[in-house]
């Protein structure tokens, strides 16, 4: 009997061995949050902000104000829920009414595990609460050996509303619209659209850090994004203010250039991977190339179109 008991606690701290290996990219991420990150708030107008991160991995937060309450789109990250809140409330005491979540990516929505305890509506697509109720290996660079795994959430940090295609929340006068264009950076990316304030936070559908990352392991699709930023720009015009998931506050031009550059790239790829040309004879057919901070360079980004061609 005391061979068995041992046995189970082996077997258990062994298991535990192996799950904090498996989060071991997320935890480092975690730590150089809590160590470096800062936020700079950035004014859109007398009703609109957004809390942009510096000196760490986490996404912008869009922060609308009515008379009721806040509106937040994404919450960044748990560890840094006191930062999160004292930047917030910089911005307007009010109480926080909801959270939508633009995707399931845990630098997006990391802080539903602080603000979900304190019984704040959360609001998404369905598939971000089907994946973060559970264990996910996000798509790696496999010329990098990129291993990020996001552990299952717990059930107080899931979306409380899902939606399937779009969805219409009023706030007093203002109409908030919540919508899913298929397949692009993932399955369950939410464009949100604030209509009379004509300000829209598109997550990481459309970001400024260079090329973008597309998640194959979790639906996502480099035709589907090109396609969801041609719908953010079918609903935009010169006056609309346009939230990335990543860098300062756009506008339409910004993301006709960079749908237009990611185009190209993603119509001589598929001609070239159709013709059996190799990697390196398609970038030299490619004239346009994304300069920015981000980790995928051109290469790594016509590699991964290639995975998609073949797989999707």
């Amino acid at each position: 009997m005391k061979f068995f008991k041992l046995l189970i606690l082996c077997s258990s701290f062994s298991l535990a061995q192996r799950v904090d290996k498996d989060l071991e990219a997320f935890r480092k991420v975690e730590n150089e949050v809590k160590n470096n990150l800062t936020e700079e708030i950035i004014k859109i107008n007398d009703n609109f902000f957004m809390i942009k991160p510096i000196k760490g991995v986490a996404g912008n937060i869009g922060v609308f104000i009515s008379d009721k309450g806040l509106v937040l789109v994404d919450d960044q990250w748990e560890i840094i829920e006191d930062l999160i809140l004292e930047t917030i409330y910089s911005i307007s005491k009010k109480d926080i009414s909801f959270i939508i979540n633009t995707h399931f990516h845990y630098d997006h929505v990391d802080g539903n595990k602080a603000f979900g305890k304190k019984g704040i509506p959360i609001i998404s697509h369905e598939n971000v609460r089907k994946r973060l109720k559970r264990k996910t290996k996000l798509y790696g660079h496999p010329q990098h050996n990129y291993n990020m795994v996001q552990d299952k959430y717990p059930d107080f940090a899931l979306p409380t509303t899902v939606y399937n295609s779009t969805m219409k929340i009023y706030v007093e006068d203002e109409e908030i619209q919540l919508l899913n264009f298929g397949p692009g950076h993932t399955d369950g990316d939410t464009i949100v659209f604030f209509k009379n304030n004509n300000v829209i936070h598109a997550g990481d559908s459309f970001v400024t850090y260079g090329y973008p990352y597309v998640d194959l392991n979790d639906g996502g699709s480099f035709s589907g994004f090109i396609n969801v930023l041609s719908q953010i720009i079918a609903i935009s015009n010169e006056q609309t203010k346009i939230i990335p998931g990543h860098g300062p506050v756009c506008n339409v031009g910004d993301v006709i250039t960079l749908k237009n550059i990611l185009q190209e790239h993603y119509d001589i790829t598929e001609k070239g991977f159709i013709e059996g040309l190799s990697v390196e004879q398609i970038m030299a057919k490619i004239k346009s190339e994304l300069q920015g901070p981000g980790n995928i360079a051109k290469e790594d980004f016509i590699t991964n179109i290639i995975y998609d061609l073949k797989t999707n």
